[in-house]
């Protein structure tokens, strides 16, 4: 709240003239029809006043309207064309800002019109025929009361020309509490202007009601002049502005001395806290947040099964999470200010203690270190990152260590690497076997093909014989697919995939080639072929062919009887797509995630009809990967299965 001394208006504080200095006579106005009838006045009052004389109020108020007013104006109650009282009461409506003192004659005395006269606005009366003593004494009255009047107006002007420098808005009232005086700063604070806000109650100029309880406060200004200078309230305060918004304020006020002991009115000081207030609020509401912050993290921090904590410069624990505690038995609060050597123990520290000292040089890093004694019993794998924390310019001040328990996860890594070292073992001697056995093949079966070829050339077998030399021929063109395949399956696992040789090619007369040979083996098979758009690329042919091949011939085997099937080459401006659909059941779904992985089917896991090992689509998949190309497959009930080869040109 702000502190305001108590308010004393002296009036020595006014400048006043020089008495030695002559002052010029009074100026005294006299109006009457008739000059004979104040001629007694005119005498007496110019011996010291300087006197004029005016026939009628109409010329008197014309001269009044140029300025330079009399000290004292003398009238007739009873003027011809316009009264006495009516001049009074225009007077005071048209010329209140000279503060004019009327003197009114009356030939009647006391009467009902002259009182209401006073009550327009004339100061005083004097009934004729009037005593000499009298008249002088009564003008001199009015004198001395104008002269009041103008130091209480330079006082006032001076009070006003002061408080208007104040930068805190300033109200001063009267004795009653009645508003005198706003400051610039008070009437834009508050909404009023000094000519609508004078003479109102102080406490309907500023209105002020707690900013907790929303009750109304009492006005200071009315304790201040009961009791002296008071303080506005020590809780936030808020002055109710003239168009209804609220402004927080810190006021005081004081009484106004015109004497030792004589208090004419009091004056209210108080200042618009506005950006203080926001400032406040915005503070509180930040610790607020800090505090709401502290507890996330802290909620946050407990919930990461890893080490977390801060440690200074000092070596000494800062903020740790719940792991800590689990992790070595010691509550959050006594580890906090630890020595981190006392903590984890020296045999540990001598492991440790290292990367403590880089941590604290200011180097971030993460490091595994392994077997490292526990506290509680055994060792333990680790693995440690430390952040250093600086502030710039700053020396370091410690680092956040991030510690997680590694030993479980080590342990079954190790044995992972086990396992899969034994797999992959295996898996290579399976393979290995799988190359010689089916690469020893070769030679045998040849040599069978090739006697079976001769046999069916000669014209003298009689009919058994010719129909087991064509068994045999069969079973042997079986199993020199067989080995091939099983050299390519080989080849695409040891070798790191299957080699192709690259040329020049048109992929839409390659499949119309690879389907007649397909329909050579299968007479039954209805295949239709449409190519569109340039089939023109270089890849391997043989290759392809073999793609094609397999892809028609599955179709072949696991479509629906009877069912064309469609071949289909497209190309654009990048690529070549081949499409090949079959109608009949679908792939079962579980299946078609392996379905280009080795020994996998898309139907019974025997194939009962060429008795297939499933190699076949994987052997594609790795042809068409050696392209850079791309393989899928789409299997639904009512749609058929349609397997889509993409290959960039």
């Amino acid at each position: 709240m702000s502190t305001a001394a108590p308010f004393l208006l002296s009036t020595t504080a006014v400048s006043r003239p020089d008495p030695k200095a002559a002052a010029p006579a009074p100026r005294v106005w006299l109006v009457d029809d008739s000059p004979t009838q104040l001629a007694r006045a005119r005498e007496l009052l110019s011996k010291h006043h300087t006197v004029e004389t005016f026939s009628d109020a109409e010329q008197m108020l014309e001269r009044l309207s140029l300025g330079q007013p009399p000290d004292v104006l003398l009238l007739d109650w009873q003027l011809p064309g316009i009264s006495g009282l009516e001049t009074c009461t225009y007077v005071r409506e048209h010329h209140d800002n000279v503060a004019l003192p009327i003197l009114m004659l009356s030939s009647r005395g006391t009467h009902d019109d002259f009182t209401e006269g006073l009550q327009a606005g004339a100061n005083d009366y004097v009934a004729k025929p009037f005593h000499d003593a009298e008249l002088l004494a009564r003008v001199d009255s009015l004198l001395r009361v104008r002269a009041q009047g103008e130091r209480l107006r330079e006082r006032e002007a001076y009070l006003a020309t002061t408080l208007s420098s104040i930068g805190d808005a300033v109200i001063t009232t009267d004795r009653a509490g009645r508003v005198v005086f706003l400051n610039p700063v008070a009437e834009r604070i508050t909404g009023w202007s000094t000519l609508d806000a004078q003479q109102r109650p102080v406490a309907e100029v500023v209105r002020i009601i707690d900013a907790v309880t929303r009750e109304p406060v009492s006005s200071p200004v009315e304790r201040a002049l009961a009791v002296g200078t008071v303080q506005g309230l020590a809780r936030p305060t808020l002055l109710i502005r003239r168009d209804g918004t609220e402004v927080p304020i810190e006021d005081s006020a004081a009484p106004i001395r015109t004497g030792p002991q004589v208090i004419s009115g009091a004056v209210l000081i108080f200042r618009d806290v506005t950006e203080q207030t926001q400032v406040r609020l915005r503070n509180e509401a930040l610790t607020e947040q800090l505090r709401t912050s502290e507890a996330e993290q802290a909620t946050l921090l407990d919930a990461i099964p890893a080490l977390v904590s801060f440690v200074s410069a000092d070596e000494r624990y800062g903020r740790v999470n719940k792991a800590y505690e689990d992790w070595f038995g010691i509550s959050q609060d006594l580890l906090r200010g630890q020595q981190v050597r006392d903590v984890i123990g020296e045999a540990a520290y001598s492991m440790l203690g290292p990367f403590v000292k880089r941590g604290l040089a200011g180097e971030s890093f993460t490091f595994e270190q392994h077997d490292v004694p526990y506290r509680l019993g055994g060792k333990r794998d680790v693995k440690v990152s430390f952040i250093a924390h600086r502030e710039p310019g700053q020396p370091v001040a410690g680092y956040v260590a991030l510690l997680q328990d590694i030993t479980a996860r080590r342990k079954l890594e190790q044995e992972r690497e086990l396992h899969a070292r034994r797999l992959q073992q295996q898996a290579e001697f399976e393979q290995q076997l799988i190359g010689i056995v089916s690469h020893d093949l070769r030679n045998p079966l040849s040599a069978i093909l090739l006697g079976t070829e001769r046999l069916k050339r000669q014209e003298v077998l009689v009919p058994n014989v010719s129909r087991t030399v064509d068994r045999i021929h069969a079973s042997a063109s079986r199993a020199v697919r067989l080995v091939k395949e099983l050299l390519d399956f080989t080849q695409a696992r040891l070798g790191g995939g299957i080699r192709i040789g690259r040329g020049p090619m048109d992929l839409h007369a390659l499949s119309r080639t690879a389907v007649e040979e397909v329909e050579e083996a299968h007479p039954a098979a209805r295949v239709e072929v449409v190519a569109s758009g340039d089939g023109q690329g270089a890849w391997d042919a043989d290759r392809l062919s073999q793609v094609l091949q397999n892809l028609v011939t599955n179709a072949v085997k696991y479509g629906q009887p009877g069912s064309p099937i469609q071949v289909a080459t497209h190309g654009d401006s990048t690529q070549v797509t081949l499409r090949v659909h079959n109608e009949g059941a679908p792939i079962a779904p579980e299946r078609l995630p392996d379905l280009f992985q080795p020994l996998q089917r898309g139907t019974h896991p025997v194939d009962l009809a060429s008795r297939s090992v499933g190699l076949g689509l994987f052997i594609v998949k790795s042809i068409v990967d050696a392209h850079q190309g791309h393989i899928d497959v789409r299997s639904a009930a009512g749609e058929g299965t349609t397997f889509t080869v993409t290959l960039p040109r």
